[in-house]
């Protein structure tokens, strides 16, 4: 009986389908290529680490479902597609190879299971499998296999053997043919066209049929082969309905051949009426051979028996009409080469009528290019024979040939491309003549050549023949001016090209391009290519959340992505030997800050190609890279852009556009590398790197990071190798944070692939040996994802750690840190020891604070829990041994373990165990057995194992509040699962120790004086104790009890500790003055006690309670209800004041030091801290900040003020230390959204309006708000407070405009009587720059002037001020100090945007003509923007120099802001100097000049007036005082310090001038530019002027003889007042001889005053008036200023 069994491929192809999809396939081999161990099932004693990869993969293959699977699922279907794949392979192995067509009955394996079989070494398994099976078997099978193959194809024999014969007659008929033509040497073209298409035919016919015969036989007769194979192998075992089936389906397969019969037939027929045509093709050739094959083969005879003669007499007897005829003939034929050779040789040039011939010739062959199709290798050979006669053609034949080419241009056939190889060796040819005459025209051959180049570059090129044109242009050497004008014109019109011709042209373009500054220019264009068709749908596919399906683009993506990477690697190829990196980087320079310009996809990658970390990144070293850090400033800008866009509408204005989205190119690079495209892998993660280690840039290293997580997530293969390069800096460099950072990131990204780089970990594990603890604390954190992943990490990290417990003090900080980091990762499943050592089980040496039968039960295998226990108990019994160390290490573990109990709370009953005995020492009370729990029973307190004395040194042991504290956190976890431990005697310890403190029946130290060092010691372990005793009765305060009663008598004790400490404290200080004055009466005094160490240890001790405690408290104090407390218990605490004060103090001093925390804690990242904040945030919030207004009216003002603080070192705290997570903090504590009542910043608002009006109010009753200490900080800590909210407001929304509003309002409403409140200036000129441009400063500076007077009234603007009430002489100096911040910041933001008009106005010069009119605008926009900005900036100094501003830093202020501002209009002028060199029309610009009339005269009049102001009043205090008094070198060390700017300010000015002067000129604008310029005095600043060099004399003179009684000092004040108006006069001379250019020698002063004419009246009265002009009186005026060093006040 027949039994047909299926074929292995179609039975498992189509029983897997059912288990899995493609998608799925996927993501099975992407991970066991991954996980070869996985993928070979040989992972042993790992299971926990294979089962977790599993459940992994799982959740992927279920992600993409259905189908949906279990992990175990899964696992069968992958070894069932294993066991498929190894059949398909062992058939193909078995299968005979002798026909050589047996890849046609094999079983083709698909790309993805070849890579399973790589993967899994499958082919390895099958060759073994055919090596141990018996040769007979496989003789057998192999013949059986054969025979029956070739009865399955016996018609395709038939059919071979019709095709056999009909290519005999084809060939005896090719052999009559050749004969034919040996005879008669002719033959044409349409013969081997014909042949050549009969052949073709034939083989297209005979594959098809062939593979349709092939297909059936295959598929009939695979199941009879297996049958047979199954008759042999195993018994019969089918049912009936198998059979049926297997009936139905030889019937389909039946039907199925005589289909294939009908097509065999019709394809047949077609043949051969093909075989038809042919053959009549043949007949009607031989008669053209026989009309125009005489000549061609008396040519070539003649020429190959080299018979010139007989040659040249032939080619004279022959017509035009006859060789051009037979030209025609041959050109199509391969042979047209060697007649064409010979009948160029056969032309003498010495002939005129062989010569027309010739070019008759010439002129055929050329138009037989335009019809005749030939290959290109035969066009290129023949027009390079004609090369080598064109230096013999006349100038009339060339221009000719050069048309022609011209023309065939124009025509643009891409079959006919000749030209481009011969006209560039004609206008070579044409060059070398010295004259020549074209269209009757005469040039020399460089005229011609030049308007030849030049007509090319202004025709229109068409697109089909743009390669071949850059191919041409290569070779016509061209100037670099011209070929710029070419690479501008190709950059144009490579727009219009599809995707598979762009490479070919930018090969060209590349290879013409011999400089960087040429290569820049196709690279714009390219990158405007792909933007255009390619990344600006993608970036607006990724920006949106849907994709538009429907549209029907151009060209797809996978054809352009395919363009880039050819065209990168030209790049690479092109520039490889002729650029340099620095090159490159030299012309990159223009770009440096356009990032737009820069950060695209393309051009990154066209950038980091020619990197040479890139191209060789094994040898190359990235810190020796210069385009790498290029790239990185770029980044750096485009960082600053969006900083400058958030704060200031000028710059967000004048940008033009949003600053580049790095992550979203990013991850479009990362996408198009894991599809393939690696041609910038090493250069792009070098880049990551150069990120990643740039220093001060946060930005940049977040950046960086998150690239790199993205990557190796993508790209697991380069993971090791990052990890390990990422490791080595973190240990070289130990200061930057960045590193570890970015591993810690990794590290929980991508755990799988980290922790199989186990050498790189372990390395830097035994690193940690000698690094310094902190930076090995932060460095362990990368390890902590991996703990629960990897045994052997932990391991080896628990081997390092019990290293460093026997090292210095450090070190074992660091080995505590580590092995509580491990117990809060610790469960059963990750608790299992891999080394079998000594150490790894439960021995007493490891736990020897438990007994025998404690250690029995823990380590029993019926324990669920048993390696957890066991593993616990190891590491506690190794940190047993820090109870014998010093205070911090005790500290560190008190600190550890309990943040590793609340993460883990099984700890908590070994914890307790552990800390039992160590804490029951500390007490000296019987046990609970033997006495009663009530107050006669002993209760003491160890000291002497808390405190020593040694040397007269206080020898801190430990510290028991904190312990106490640990124990009580510990405890209240303990209670939510009570078992394990008996937690009873600790209980009653700390209930007793609480009883006894409030009962005062605990001896406590005494603190009557004198202080010593013992005694303040203790002093400070007793409020410790006591804070840790509140803290425990917060803890294990419950409704139903009442230990919150404790906590106020608790609170009274502490609070008389610290009075009694601080008395102390005093004492101290008295002692101390007392010593000093003994000191100074007796040098052998010797006092035994240090007054300086007894000063340290009087101070206030630091409180122990942490951020849990504390909210606590917040909520006891401030919450009506309360879940953990009843209300009765709670109103006697929230009405105690000291509490309160207490407690919002303590909170913000410990809000504040998060901020100081050193980075190994991680707090930034640390969700439970900031819940912490925000919870306290929102307790002081909504019960005191809300109602401040009520509790500093009925309850406390200091309390407010308090509260005030607190809440803003909470915003701060959140601002610095979670800047990413701070709208996500403002929503926790503010619930203005669900409430729907004010936000945050109008509640402030509200605040501060009401503190000002009962300021305001209570001002005439002497009972003001800011009168009080703690009222006038209240509103400074919201103004801070609000300060940080306005900077997370989005320039967008509408409480930005109203935070402006209402500041204006404020300060036009308000006066200030506190100069603190100055900042509130601070945020009006942040809020008015990010809200609103336009005038605004000036106002603020002429009211500056109003109210510190002006220096010229005649200069005062009539214009209205804002009317600030908040300014006045309180208020101006940090008022001035914030307006030079804001102008300083202005001019900076100016100047980099001065850079950027270059870098525009360089990338105008090189872009095509199409596009220069739209960057001509945007340049022209942002001139326009600079020229109005600077304006504005103006006109603010213009009234800052008209004020008369104190003396010292505020003067010095200003002058640093002169220097900018003239510095800046130097680079602006700089800027339009450069645009007129290149073309004079760009640089006319109406702001331009309206910025010259503003500042060209009025500023520098002012500024030399303000000079005349500075150098008066230097010496206006010391002339006041008594000249006994006067001290010269003080004086002296004044005036140089005054005016040390005022040299630099003036040459800033001239530097100016001289730049308009040369741009008015550059323009011949008539010095119309000049005109607007102020030219003042020379000034000679190495020599001082008169008057300060007579004043400076004089008092050196003075000094050495003054013995003046009082009655005289009047007189001989006088007289320096006319000395001093004398040398006044005569200073003002010499300035006016200066400024007409005659030099000034003080020698000759006495000549020179008669020669020189008196000042006018005029000029003599406005320096009186100047002179005159003083710095205000007030005394309050001088007081209020920050950082002035003025003398006296001036007498009134």
């Amino acid at each position: 009986m027949f039994v047909y069994q299926y074929p292995s491929v179609n039975i498992d192809s189509i029983r897997m389908g059912k288990h899995r999809t493609a998608q799925q396939d996927a993501i099975f081999v992407a991970f066991m290529e991954r996980h070869p161990i996985i993928a070979k099932n040989y992972y042993k004693g790992d299971k926990l680490a294979s089962e977790a990869a599993w459940r992994r993969l799982s959740r992927e293959l279920n992600s993409v479902g259905p189908p949906v699977k279990e992990a175990s699922e899964w696992k069968r279907v992958w070894k069932d597609w294993k066991n498929c794949i190894r059949k398909k392979i062992a058939n193909n192995r078995l299968e005979p190879n002798a026909t050589g067509k047996s890849s046609l009955y094999q079983d083709t394996l698909t790309p993805l299971e070849d890579a399973v079989a790589t993967i899994t070494d499958l082919y390895e398994m099958a060759d073994v499998m055919v090596e141990s099976q018996p040769p007979e078997k496989a003789k057998g099978r192999s013949e059986a296999n054969t025979n029956m193959r070739l009865r399955d194809i016996k018609p395709d024999h038939d059919e071979d053997a019709s095709e056999n014969d009909e290519d005999a007659d084809g060939d005896r008929e090719e052999e009559e043919e050749e004969d034919d033509e040996e005879e008669s040497g002719e033959s044409i073209s349409v013969r081997d066209v014909g042949v050549k298409v009969e052949q073709q035919l034939h083989q297209h016919s005979t594959a098809k049929k062939r593979r349709c015969s092939m297909s059936y036989t295959k598929l009939f007769y695979s199941g009879s082969d297996s049958s047979e194979e199954s008759n042999e192998d195993i018994p019969y075992k089918h049912s009936n309905n198998h059979q049926i089936s297997i009936l139905r389906t030889l019937k389909q397969m039946i039907d199925f051949q005589k289909l294939a019969n009908d097509k065999i037939e019709q394809l047949t027929t077609k043949v051969d009426q093909q075989t038809a045509e042919l053959t009549r093709l043949r007949r009607s050739s031989k008669t053209i051979d026989n009309m125009s094959g005489k000549l061609d083969v008396r040519v070539c005879k003649l020429g190959e028996k080299n018979q010139t003669e007989e040659l040249r007499e032939l080619i004279r007897n022959t017509s035009i009409k006859e060789l051009t005829t037979t030209l025609k003939a041959k050109l199509s034929r391969s042979d047209c080469i060697n007649f064409w050779n010979y009948l160029l040789l056969a032309c003498d040039t010495n002939n005129a009528e062989t010569r027309e011939k010739r070019f008759a010739c010439v002129r055929c062959f050329l138009d037989g290019l335009r019809t005749v199709e030939m290959s290109y290798k035969l066009s290129v050979d023949l027009i390079t024979r004609l090369h080598q006669d064109l230096p013999t053609y006349s100038s009339d034949e060339l221009n000719w040939m050069l048309e022609h080419c011209v023309d065939d241009m124009r025509a643009g056939d891409a079959k006919c491309v000749a030209w481009k190889d011969l006209l560039p060796e004609t206008l070579l040819v044409l060059i070398a003549k010295p004259r020549l005459v074209i269209n009757g025209i005469a040039m020399a051959g460089n005229e011609l050549r030049d308007s030849t180049v030049r007509n090319l570059c202004t025709m229109r090129w068409p697109t089909t023949i743009l390669t071949p044109i850059a191919d041409m242009f290569i070779m016509l050497k061209l100037s670099n001016a011209e070929r710029v004008t070419v690479l501008n014109k190709f950059s144009g019109a490579l727009q219009e090209l599809s995707p598979m011709e762009l490479p070919a042209l930018c090969y060209q373009l590349f290879s013409m391009c011999n400089s960087a500054a040429q290569l820049i220019i196709p690279l714009l264009a390219l990158e405007k290519y792909f933007y255009r068709n390619y990344y600006k749908r993608l970036f607006s596919d990724m920006c949106s959340n849907s994709t538009d399906f429907d549209s029907i683009d151009a060209y797809s993506d996978k054809e352009l992505r395919e363009a880039e990477e050819t065209v990168l690697h030209h790049l690479n190829y092109c520039t490889m030997y002729l650029l340099s990196e620095q090159h490159v980087a030299i012309m990159l320079r223009n770009f440096l800050h356009m990032p737009d310009a820069i950060l695209t996809p393309f051009m990154l990658s066209a950038i980091i190609s020619m990197t040479a970390v890139n191209r060789d990144p094994e040898s190359a070293r990235s810190s020796s890279c210069i385009l790498l850090p290029f790239l990185r400033n770029v980044i750096k800008h485009n960082e600053d852009e969006r900083t400058l866009a958030d704060y200031s509408v000028w710059c967000r204005d004048t940008l033009q556009r949003q600053p580049v989205d790095l992550l979203q190119v990013f991850t479009v690079l990362i996408d198009q590398n894991k599809d393939g495209k690696d041609v910038i892998t090493p250069g792009l993660v070098n880049l990551a790197f150069t990120l990643l280690k740039a220093h001060n840039s946060p930005k940049l290293n977040t950046m960086a990071i998150t690239f790199l997580t993205k990557f190796i997530r993508r790209r697991f293969m380069f993971g090791q190798g990052i990890i390990k390069r990422i490791a080595e800096w973190m240990v070289v460099d130990q200061e930057q944070n960045q590193f570890s950072e970015c591993l810690t990131m990794l590290s929980v990204a991508d755990t799988y692939t980290v922790s199989e780089c186990l050498e790189t970990i372990t390395t830097v594990m035994e690193d940690f040996l000698w690094l310094p603890d902190e930076q090995s604390m932060r460095m362990m954190n990368f390890i902590l994802p991996l703990l629960k992943l990897s045994n052997r990490v932990r391991d080896a990290l628990i081997d390092v750690l019990r290293k460093a417990m026997t090292k210095d003090f450090r070190t074992r900080r660091m080995a505590i840190f580590g092995f509580c980091m491990i117990l809060k990762q610790l469960n059963n499943s990750n608790s299992v020891r891999q080394s079998q050592n000594a150490s790894s089980f439960c021995t007493q040496h490891n736990i020897s604070g438990y007994s025998m039968m404690t250690q029995s039960s823990l380590g029993n295998r019926s324990n669920p829990q048993r390696n957890f226990d066991m593993l616990t108990l190891e590491i506690i019994g190794i940190l047993r041994s820090c109870f014998d160390q010093q205070l911090d290490i005790r500290r560190t573990l008190y600190e550890n373990l309990q943040r590793a109990v609340e993460l883990n709370a099984k700890l908590v009953p070994h914890v307790l165990q552990f800390v039992d005995f160590h804490l029951r020492s500390f007490f000296d009370t019987p046990p609970a057995d033997e006495v009663g729990d009530d107050l006669d029973t002993r209760f003491a307190i160890n000291y002497d194992q808390l405190l020593g004395s040694k040397e007269e040194q206080v020898e801190l042991k430990d510290n028991l509040g904190c312990l106490v504290q640990f124990v009580s956190h510990c405890l209240t976890v303990f209670e939510r699962a009570p078992s394990g431990c008996d937690v009873r005697e600790m209980q009653r310890l700390l209930t007793l120790c609480t009883q006894r403190v409030v009962a005062n029946r605990l001896h406590l130290e005494d603190t009557s004086p004198p202080a010593t060092h013992i005694k303040c010691a203790r002093i400070q372990q007793e409020l410790n104790l006591i804070e840790a005793l509140i803290s425990h009765s917060i803890l294990c305060s419950k409704p139903n009890n009442d230990a919150i009663k404790q906590i106020l008598p608790l609170f009274k004790q502490h609070q008389k500790l610290l009075k009694a400490l601080k008395s102390l404290a005093d004492s101290s200080k008295k002692t101390q003055k007392n010593f000093k004055q003994s000191t100074a009466n007796d040098s052998t005094v010797n006092v035994s006690v240090s007054t300086a160490k007894l000063k340290q240890m009087c101070t206030q001790p630091e409180n122990i309670w942490d951020l849990a405690i504390l909210e606590k408290l917040l909520h006891l104090l401030h919450d009506d209800l309360v879940p953990f407390a009843s209300a009765d218990n709670t109103t006697q605490l929230r009405s105690y004041e000291p509490l309160v004060r207490y407690v919002l103090e303590i909170t913000a001093q410990k809000v504040h030091a998060i901020r100081d925390e050193p980075d190994y804690k991680q707090l930034s990242y640390s969700k439970r801290t900031l819940k912490l904040v925000t919870d306290i945030t929102k307790v002081i919030y909504e019960r005191c900040i809300r109602r401040l207004p009520d509790l500093w009216r009925n309850f406390d003002l200091e309390s407010a003020s308090l509260a005030a603080k607190c809440f803003m070192e909470c915003v701060r705290t959140a601002h610095e230390t979670y800047a990413k997570r701070f709208k996500e903090f403002v929503k926790g504590f503010d619930m203005a959204t669900i409430n729907k009542s004010k936000e945050v910043t109008y509640v402030l608002q509200s605040v501060l309006d009401q503190y000002m009006k009962e300021d305001a109010s209570n001002n005439e009753s002497a009972e003001a708000l800011s009168d009080d200490r703690h009222g006038a900080k209240l509103p400074v800590f919201l103004l801070e407070a609000l300060e940080i909210l306005y900077d997370h407001i989005g320039y967008g929304e509408r409480a930005a405009i109203d935070s402006y509003t209402w500041l204006l309002e404020f300060c036009q409403t308000w006066e200030l009587r506190n100069p603190a409140m100055g900042v509130l200036h601070r945020i009006l000129f942040a809020q008015r720059q990010k809200t609103h441009s336009g005038p605004f400063f000036d106002a603020i500076a002429r009211q500056l002037g109003q109210v510190l007077g002006t220096q010229n009234d005649d200069n005062e603007n009539p214009q209205s001020n804002y009317g600030l009430k908040t300014l006045d002489m309180n208020t101006t100096g940090t008022c001035l100090q914030y307006m030079y911040a804001v102008v300083q910041k202005q001019l900076e933001d100016v100047d980099y945007f001065i850079i950027k008009a270059n870098n525009m106005k360089y990338k105008c010069s090189i872009v095509p003509e199409s596009d220069r009119l739209y960057y001509r605008g945007n340049l022209e926009t942002l001139e326009g923007s600079i020229c109005t900005q600077l304006i504005l900036i103006t006109r603010t100094l213009l009234e800052l120099t008209n004020v008369c501003i104190p003396l010292g830093s505020h003067m010095d202020g200003l002058m640093k802001l002169l220097i900018q501002l003239y510095t800046c209009l130097k680079n602006l002028a700089r800027h339009y100097l450069a645009g007129y060199t290149t073309d004079a029309s760009n640089g006319k610009s109406i702001k331009f000049e309206q910025l010259l009339k503003n500042v060209g005269k009025p500023l520098p009049a002012n500024i030399y007036q303000l000079i005349s102001y500075v150098e008066y009043n230097i010496l206006d205090d010391q002339s006041k005082e008594p000249a006994t008094k006067r001290k010269p070198q003080a004086e002296r060390a004044k005036v140089l310090r005054e005016t040390r700017l005022i040299p630099k300010v003036i040459l800033a000015i001239e530097n100016f001038n001289k730049h308009i002067i040369l741009l008015s000129k550059k323009a011949k604008t008539n010095d119309r530019l000049a005109n607007y310029l102020h030219f003042g005095a020379v000034r000679d600043f190495n020599i001082q002027s008169g008057d300060l060099k007579a004043v400076i004399e004089r008092t050196y003179s003075h000094s050495s003889q003054i013995e003046v009684s009082d009655s005289n000092i009047e007189a001989v004040e006088d007289e320096e007042e006319e000395e001093q108006q004398q040398e006044q006069q005569k200073l003002d001379s010499d300035d006016e001889r200066s400024s007409v250019g005659y030099p000034i020698n003080d020698d000759d002063d006495d000549d020179e005053e008669e020669q020189q004419p008196q000042p006018s009246k005029k000029q003599q009265d406005t320096t009186r008036k100047a002179q005159r002009r003083r710095r205000a009186p007030s005394n309050d005026a001088e007081e209020s200023l920050p950082k002035r060093r003025r003398g006296r006040p001036a007498k009134k």
